[in-house]
């Protein structure tokens, strides 16, 4: 299925949080449901306890994660489901009655395990005439007599056994030299009917034989043929005719393609376009890690629009966005922080709203239009609100985002405040998680001139565990700060209950030095009363950048 076929794709950004998370599900559910447009929600990394605790309260199912959108062979090709597959064993005359019906320039052969063994083309079909004209000079032929006697109208007269398939040498009368007693068993001998010709061949001890216009076989010849266990067929054509049927009757496993370019289903669409230009080819297979086919891909394959519609959600950046994004055709986006975003190849919806929380903007959608709204999915937007704004704590708490929480709070069934800090006390703990984990599960990357930087954030409880574990975490923000190329990073650890942040910080003395904060550990400042990193941190920080 070409991406431009796929659901509208609502994704937020790198290292989800709750509002993430929960506005993805929540705008997706609205364009599926009410707004008559296919959509789907996806997240574009591991989801954090907090989050889990709330997907897990009101009985959704986490997101599909996805790691790219970058267009795929997989999202062009023609599936294998629709394809006709040959096998090993199929006839040259199947092969060529599919490719001449359909116009195919080739066909994918599998062998006995299903895996492929190659492919058939009709170029390799259309070089069979000079290989017609020395049937009777191959030391060994493959023929599935069941499908030749069919494609002729023939029967068998006489044979001991069932003989479905023959392997030997092509004989025929008048035009080949005469059989010999050393390899006559292995013989096909193609006869006009003459009495005389047939003893004398079965007295050799030809073994198969095939009788063209069989006018007038009497009862002495099959008895004969019966008596020396001869398998005697007959053709009702003439021996031109016998011999090319004789000759489409091959197994196409001799005739195959076996060394020719193939394709991984994941891989990347862009890379593949430019790899095709070497080859002169129909088309190409495509498979998987275990060598099954999986589709085809052809030129004119790569016409199909490619790129997936995507819908951001809680950022607007592409730096902080799922990777592929900026080739991907971004058809919305709808945020609450500072902007960031490219320009855009055509018009598209852009709310960005000065609110606490990305889920406040859907809610407000979900009002306006009197949608029936669903208590689970008011549930996981309410959420995302006491998440984002610290339980309607924080300096990003707007009117709107106390209006939705009071809206929601009736249609969820919950009471705000209990929920909110028993949802925080969930995702607050920092046992069982490693300093990477800490660190990732919550970080934007930001750029600003030619500053990279990054902030991380992570909700607790008290400082106790994060200063058991500073030591630990400031190794950790250095060697992911320079694997990502940033000037420098910092952790926010912010305690709800006291409504105080700590700022674990790691780079240049340049920036440090600038941080007027309280620092009350070597590069760890106290910053009271900030709660938020987009409204306090992030321009406090921007700040700092430009006057450097």
């Amino acid at each position: 299925m070409p991406a431009s076929k796929h659901p509208l794709i609502v994704i937020g950004h790198k290292n989800p949080n709750t509002d993430s998370i929960c506005s993805a599900i929540a705008y997706a559910h609205l364009k599926n449901d009410f707004l008559g447009e296919a959509a789907a929600p996806f997240r574009a990394g591991n989801i954090n306890l907090q989050t889990s605790f709330v997907l897990s309260n009101f009985g959704v199912e986490s997101p599909e994660l996805i790691t790219d959108v970058y267009p795929k062979i997989m999202d062009i090709m023609i599936k294998q489901e629709a394809l006709i597959i040959l096998s090993e064993e199929d006839t040259l005359a199947q092969a060529e009655d599919i490719l001449i019906k359909n116009r195919f320039s080739f066909l994918p052969v599998v062998d006995s395990e299903g895996k492929c063994a190659g492919k058939i083309t009709a170029f390799r079909l259309a070089g069979l005439t000079r290989e017609f004209s020395e049937l009777a000079l191959r030391e060994n032929i493959f023929i599935n007599l069941e499908k030749f006697l069919k494609s002729v109208g023939g029967r068998i007269i006489t044979c001991s056994t069932k003989q479905t398939r023959f392997t030997g040498k092509l004989l025929i009368n008048g035009i080949s030299s005469e059989p010999g007693h050393e390899d006559a068993g292995s013989l096909l001998f193609v006869t006009l009917f003459d009495e005389n010709t047939l003893i004398e061949v079965m007295e050799k001890g030809v073994k198969c034989i095939v009788v063209c216009g069989p006018e007038g076989l009497n009862g002495k010849i099959p008895e004969m043929a019966a008596k020396n266990d001869v398998c005697l067929m007959v053709s009702p054509v003439d021996i031109l005719s016998t011999v090319l049927q004789i000759f489409l009757a091959m197994p196409i496993r001799n005739f195959i393609d076996r060394k020719h370019p193939t394709f991984k289903q994941h891989d990347l669409v862009r890379n593949v376009q430019k790899e095709i230009g070497k080859y002169n080819e129909g088309g190409f297979i495509v498979l998987d890690e275990e060598n099954f086919i999986r589709g085809v891909i052809t030129r004119i394959n790569f016409l199909t629009q490619s790129r997936f519609r995507v819908v951001m959600v809680d950022h607007n950046e592409f730096s902080q966005g799922v990777e592929g994004i900026e080739e991907a055709e971004v058809v919305e986006i709808i945020d609450h922080h500072r902007l960031g975003t490219r320009n855009t190849d055509i018009p598209i919806t852009f709310i960005n709203k000065v609110v606490g929380s990305t889920c406040t903007i859907i809610a407000e959608m979900y009002k306006i239009s009197g949608f029936l709204l669903d208590p689970g999915i008011a549930g996981l937007m309410l959420s995302a609100i006491l998440s984002d704004t610290v339980i309607l704590k924080s300096p990003t708490t707007t009117q709107l985002d106390l209006d939705m929480s009071e809206w929601l709070e009736h249609r969820a069934g919950i009471k705000l405040e209990e929920f909110g800090e028993t949802m925080f006390d969930a995702g607050s703990a920092l046992e069982g998680l490693d300093p990477e984990q800490i660190i990732k599960q919550d970080q934007k990357i930001y750029v600003e001139g030619e500053w990279k930087f990054s902030i991380s954030q992570v909700e607790i409880v008290g400082f106790k565990k994060f200063f058991e574990m500073k030591n630990a975490l400031k190794e950790k923000i250095k060697s992911i700060m320079e694997q990502g190329g940033c000037n420098f990073g910092c952790l926010m650890a912010t305690d709800i209950t006291r409504e105080t942040s700590l700022l674990l910080c790691s780079g240049g003395r340049k920036i440090l030095d600038a941080i007027s904060y309280p620092m009350v550990e070597e590069n760890i400042f106290e910053m009271k009363a900030v709660l938020s990193r987009k409204k306090q941190v992030l321009p406090y920080l921007l700040d700092l950048i430009r006057k450097l």
